[in-house]
């Protein structure tokens, strides 16, 4: 159904608050779903909705009450405790301590412990940078889900690497998981009913399936086998071991995030870095392109000439059998 943005995110702040989330906590949390529906990455869309308020009933996620605080903090680098509160609320609250920071210092550090799920889409809080002029490069781990490669235990998050790039228009933004597919793809698949692609999961027994329910059991594969593979681990220690968070199931914690602000200006003019970035994006989209193809897409572009869209036009289209849901979920 086509719904207007502003009806979908008065909905889903209205079940938050309900649910005991403060106002602050609620706004944050939608606005990083409504990222993912505006962008039609539906897998961290309002999807996430009742997986937040499920997680709050049993205990995992800490709403209201006491705020996150920084642990550490050095004059280029902030370490906050997110006092096991969403990751949607509590990474873009660090996330704009971060670009304070960042304005004095031009490189900031900044390590998330102690958040509860989820850290939400990220490519969301690399937009937020890049409309600051900062470049944003980051890692998210999360407990379980990815199977290393040549295993068949699922030991690491789903593990995204993400990388904004401020440019004269659209921003250069590359948000991807270790995974293959996203524990939201099995979300989304099994609130809809649907399988998932062959080859990108296994089962409890480590056979391949195609059952979202059964991969939730089992886990999901790496993305280029053991290149994938080496990025998740690499993600699991900055986002876990270095934030003193989850790492691995042998060291216990809450899901981690660690990420690099960098004010380009330290090295040179942000006008002369925005040219050669559009230097090089006006090549890559005018190269030769393969038979059928008709436009060279660079990472990020279509979804936020979607997001650009949905903002002009007021709306965006939200699943019936979803709205249905949220709707009972307000009461």
């Amino acid at each position: 159904m086509i719904i207007s943005i502003k009806e979908a995110t008065d909905l889903g702040t209205k079940i938050l608050t309900k649910t005991g989330f403060s106002e602050e906590e609620a706004q944050y949390c939608i606005e990083n779903c409504l990222e993912g529906e505006l962008t039609n990455k539906k897998t961290h869309g309002f999807i996430r909705i009742p997986v937040l308020i499920e997680k709050v009933q049993q205990g995992k996620i800490i709403v209201g009450g006491k705020d996150i605080f920084i642990e550490k903090e050095t004059p280029v680098s902030i370490l906050v405790n997110g006092q096991k509160k969403p990751g949607l609320y509590v990474i873009n609250k660090a996330l704009e301590l971060g670009l304070n920071k960042v304005k004095e210092s031009g490189i900031v550090a900044v390590g998330v412990t102690n958040t509860a799920p989820i850290s939400g889409l990220i490519g969301q809080y690399a937009r937020k940078a890049t409309e600051n002029n900062i470049i944003f490069i980051g890692f998210n781990n999360s407990p379980g889900g990815l199977v290393p490669f040549s295993s068949i235990k699922e030991i690491f998050g789903t593990n995204p690497f993400t990388v904004g790039i401020p440019t004269n228009g659209i921003p250069l933004i590359l948000d991807m998981s270790s995974s293959k597919i996203t524990w939201g793809h099995l979300l989304l698949a099994k609130a809809e009913g649907k399988e998932i692609p062959d080859n990108v999961a296994i089962d409890k027994d480590g056979n391949p399936t195609n059952s979202p329910e059964a991969s939730m059991e089992g886990g999901l594969l790496p993305i280029a086998d053991h290149k994938g593979s080496g990025i998740a681990f690499i993600v699991e220690i900055l986002g876990g071991a270095l934030t003193t968070s989850r790492c691995g199931y042998n060291i216990k914690g809450g899901w981690g995030s660690f990420f690099i602000l960098i004010d380009p200006t330290i090295f040179r003019s942000i006008k002369d870095f925005k040219a050669d970035v559009e230097s090089l994006i006006n090549e890559v989209k005018n190269s030769p392109k393969q038979k059928g193809v008709k436009e060279i897409f660079y990472p990020g572009e279509q979804s936020q000439k979607l997001r650009q869209a949905c903002l002009k036009s007021g709306k965006l289209e939200l699943n019936d059998k979803l709205y249905e849901e949220l709707k009972l979920l307000l009461g």
